[in-house]
């Protein structure tokens, strides 16, 4: 997604998500996230399925939601190894061509890993963290994404890759410096960070956001269209917006487990 689109999404969503986070219990905002993921979800299977969608697809949906939903309780990865099971289970019974039976199995499991599990880890740094963690995990991430825009569109001249023609090498250095100036500023409302945690997060969240964006960026490559949706009008859809945080909250999430929270 361009980071024009990021900062208008962002202009919109972060009071939307400030109010989710601050005013919802655990299990209510991991709910409405488990939504969303099963609306990512439908993007990238309508992406490889745009003509004949498997039946399979519906319980890929719900267990995609059922993945976050029960992130709060400790039991997503027991979630997503009985959406898989659910799944296999209904793409051997739909009668559907065999030979198609691989290529669908993989796309549907993907997107329960790649869409809800990844997203899920949103859910986790909510409930193991508070709202504080979410907020600093968008912040970031956020930051880099408009810093790394700003600095392409100015200064850009040599192309970072094919998959995605409009970022530069000069726009994604820029983003992952503003990564780490942004986690270190993200210290006021998150404490409990040393004075070295902000350099390893953030470098670590302005590089994979990068990742995360050329990852969906394939995706749509490969499904041969410009937006995963049209959730916003001229703004693309659900992968569009979390195609960075898909690859950051999981990062954060085992970085703060690891070197912060173990900490105490």
């Amino acid at each position: 997604m361009a980071g024009r689109d990021r900062l208008i999404t962002a202009a919109v969503a972060l009071p939307v998500l400030a109010a989710g986070v601050l005013l919802l219990p655990p299990w209510a905002f991991a709910l409405i996230l488990g939504v969303i993921a099963a609306g990512g979800q439908w993007e990238l299977y309508r992406m490889q399925f745009p003509q004949d969608m498997p039946g399979a697809v519906w319980p890929a949906l719900a267990g995609g939601v059922l993945v976050v939903a029960v992130t709060p309780a400790g039991h997503r990865l027991e979630a997503l190894v009985l959406a898989l099971l659910v799944v296999l289970v209904a793409r051997l019974l739909s009668g559907r061509p065999h030979a198609a039976a691989l290529g669908e199995t993989g796309v549907l499991a993907l997107g329960l890993f790649y869409v809800a599990f990844l997203l899920s880890h949103v859910a986790a740094l909510d409930a193991a963290g508070g709202a504080r963690w979410v907020f600093f995990l968008l912040f970031v991430t956020w930051s880099g994404d408009a810093s790394a825009y700003w600095i392409g569109s100015r200064f850009g001249q040599r192309r970072l890759t094919e998959i995605s023609p409009g970022k530069t090498v000069e726009g994604t250095l820029g983003g992952i410096a503003a990564s780490v100036a942004a986690a270190y500023v993200g210290m006021t409302f998150a404490p409990g960070l040393s004075a070295l945690d902000p350099l390893w997060i953030g470098l670590s969240l302005g590089v994979l956001a990068v990742l995360g964006d050329l990852t969906e960026s394939l995706f749509k490559r490969g499904g041969g269209v410009k937006d995963s949706g049209a959730l916003i009008p001229g703004h693309g859809g659900v992968l569009d917006k979390l195609d960075s945080f898909l690859f950051t909250a999981p990062a954060l999430f085992y970085y703060l487990t690891a070197f912060v929270w173990a900490r105490g």
